[in-house]
């Protein structure tokens, strides 16, 4: 039997997240799939374009999302 490892994610940015429909706890939530992630942090800036947000693996740190083309450093 093979061993699944488990991910789970969560959102960061720079700037300030907030949602005028989403609780700010929305926004340091550790979720347990990418999509939700994904579909929080799209709804979090005002312009995901210009203002970066992504999406992170906890267990990693690797970005699996990020509104913006740029590379982050």
């Amino acid at each position: 039997m093979a061993i699944q490892t488990i991910r789970t994610y969560r959102i960061e940015s720079s700037h300030d997240l907030e949602s005028d429909w989403l609780p700010a706890s929305a926004f340091t939530a550790v979720y347990s799939d990418d999509a939700s992630a994904v579909a929080t942090a799209i709804e979090c800036v005002d312009d995901p374009a210009e203002q970066e947000v992504r999406v992170v693996c906890v267990e990693t740190g690797a970005i699996v999302w990020r509104s913006t083309e740029y590379e982050y450093e």
